[in-house]
């Protein structure tokens, strides 16, 4: 995700490593079909698999709170004074996952660029798996406990399906990230929704401590 002006050349997600990244993507297929999958969240009848383990995850930093089905990957990076953490679970259909961002302090006032983050996103997406062809569609923003989000669908050539949603929440950001194999549709649209029911953002007057994360 970038700043306004400033930062116009910094990617969506700055890490080339990481599986969910918007500027440079070496692992774009380890994303959309991993290695090591955790078992898929729909039964072959596709219906929801209750014995999928959620864990709440914090970004100990931030003292944002998510829950994913299973332990994340994690991976912290920093490019031109924003530093991004993201927490990624591998699943029977893709991936899913969320990454908060830091912004320089001396930028807390100025709003993320949400629409050029989506347009990065993708195409960091494409850049490490071009066969995808990922594009965004029902592209659509509104507001959420005061923070503006930008919210799309994603459709690829290649059968994959999925969500984002970038949100602005001032000197940080983040982001949440579906995507997987149509054919499983249910699980990707389910997986994705109970993550955002799951976000809970801190009391930002109790301090938090600076480590890298905390999954439980």
């Amino acid at each position: 995700m970038i700043r306004l002006s400033k930062y116009q050349r910094l990617a969506l997600l700055a890490a080339s490593t990481t599986v969910i990244t918007g500027g440079v993507l070496s692992q774009g297929a380890a994303f959309a079909a991993p290695a090591a999958p955790h078992p898929a969240s729909v039964t072959a009848a596709g219906h929801v698999d209750a014995a999928t383990q959620w864990k709440q995850v914090t970004d100990t930093p931030s003292g944002i709170t998510v829950q994913l089905p299973g332990k994340p990957r994690t991976q912290e990076n920093t490019d031109n004074q924003i530093s991004c953490r993201d927490y990624v679970v591998p699943t029977g259909y893709g991936a899913i996952g969320f990454s908060v961002y830091d912004g320089p302090a001396s930028e807390a006032n100025k709003p993320w660029d949400l629409e050029a983050g989506l347009k990065n996103a993708v195409d960091g997406y494409n850049s490490g798996d071009p066969g995808a062809r990922l594009r965004s569609t029902d592209v659509h923003d509104g507001t959420k406990d005061g923070h503006r989000y930008l919210e799309a669908k994603l459709v690829g050539a290649d059968g994959r399906v999925g969500h984002i949603r970038l949100v602005d929440l001032g000197q940080r950001a983040i982001i949440i990230e579906d995507v997987g194999n149509s054919d499983q549709r249910d699980s990707v649209d389910h997986d994705y929704q109970q993550v955002l029911d799951s976000i809970k953002l801190p009391d930002h007057s109790v301090r938090q401590a600076q480590d890298p994360a905390v999954a439980t």
